[in-house]
């Protein structure tokens, strides 16, 4: 993986940006979010007053599980990638409202998407394999992926992005989620393992995936114990092992975006998954992430409770696709119109504020 830096958020320009927020004609603290936000973004850019953010959107799309159980061969990951393509996706109607582009990369579908003339064709391997037959990627898969997502991150910088949301498309996803998720985080299996009312119990499948993974050696007892480098290795090994191409090449796209202080918006599991590898590999990456859309499963929980966080948007969304991290680009716009369009009582000329 390549050598990268991330710098802190720049404290003088956030408390400059607290006392323009603290000094607008509002009560005090009481847009919440907004307000956190908009201080955020003036640590992440080092401008007291953002304004007028470029935001983008990045999709990437790969198969999960390729020699597994229940392996439809992605017909329904290309049909979805088939939707971007043809330009008809709620997501990108939700980009199109932010003037945002939308960008989809496929490194990992099972079917040949050669046809598709706007999706950027980077295919490393067709899915990733069954970590039950063998790690889901190979390590020189597993390089690919991280340097593609740093590439993309040095390209849409280059493009003058400062917001990126980001989503997947891919078939049989969850499993691979759930590995990395409880590994990173040291829940149990059973913890974030949905009940069904047929079939085997969570416990059953809890022991039955410890059955395949644990063979690998993957469990980290305690990350703080860990160097800078032994934690790095250590995730390096969980995202070959368990993660996939997406994970994998998410998790060096937001560390690439944060070397480049640009934020990301995510929200899914997948999606959450790769920010977790990213803020174990390097902490201060955490300052450059932004959650947008809850959902009620049980491994997107556990990572916003691990990183610390609450989504803003609470539409019980159905659908991945970067639909719900598009979404949270708005909350993030309103923060900026919040900051640059309201007035502070010195600008209002308001010489007194009653009831504080």
């Amino acid at each position: 993986m390549r050598t990268f830096t991330i710098e802190p958020l720049h404290a003088p320009s956030m408390e400059a940006c607290r006392l323009r927020i603290d000094n607008l004609t509002k009560p005090i603290y009481s847009l919440a979010t907004l307000e956190l936000i908009a201080e955020r973004f003036a640590g992440i850019l080092a401008d007291p007053q953002p304004n007028h953010l470029r935001y983008g959107v990045l999709v990437v799309a790969s198969d999960h599980l390729v020699d597994g159980p229940q392996n439809s061969h992605g017909s329904e990951s290309y049909e979805d990638i088939k939707h971007f393509n043809e330009g008809r996706t709620a997501t990108q109607g939700a980009a199109s409202k932010l003037n945002a582009a939308v960008h989809v990369v496929n490194i990992g579908l099972e079917q040949d998407t050669s046809n598709l003339e706007y999706i950027d064709q980077q295919v490393i391997r067709k899915g990733s394999h069954f970590f039950g037959v063998e790690p889901v990627i190979s390590q020189d898969e597993l390089e690919r992926a991280l340097e593609l997502g740093f590439t993309y991150a040095d390209k849409l910088h280059a493009d003058g992005l400062q917001v990126v949301a980001i989503g997947n498309v891919g078939e049989r996803a969850f499993l691979d989620s759930l590995v990395t998720t409880a590994t990173i985080t040291g829940c149990a299996y059973e913890d974030i393992l949905v009940h069904n009312e047929y079939g085997p119990t969570v416990e059953q499948r809890a022991a039955h995936i410890h059955s395949f993974v644990d063979r690998f050696n993957i469990g980290v007892d305690d990350w703080s114990a860990l160097s800078e480098s032994e934690r790095r290795d250590a995730v390096l090994h969980l995202l070959q092992v368990a993660g996939g191409l997406d994970i994998a090449f998410l998790t060096g796209f937001i560390l690439g975006a944060a070397s480049h202080r640009m934020a990301v918006v995510f929200d899914n599991a997948v999606t959450g998954a790769a920010v977790l590898a990213a803020v174990t590999i390097e902490p201060l990456v955490k300052d450059y992430v932004f959650p947008s859309a809850a959902y009620e499963e049980p491994i997107h929980k556990e990572q916003c409770r691990f990183l610390g966080i609450k989504p803003c948007l609470h539409y019980n969304l159905q659908i991945d696709e970067a639909l719900g991290s598009t979404m949270g680009l708005s909350i993030i716009d309103a923060s900026m119109h919040m900051l640059n369009d309201m007035k502070t009582f010195v600008e209002a000329e308001v010489k007194a504020a009653e009831d504080g």
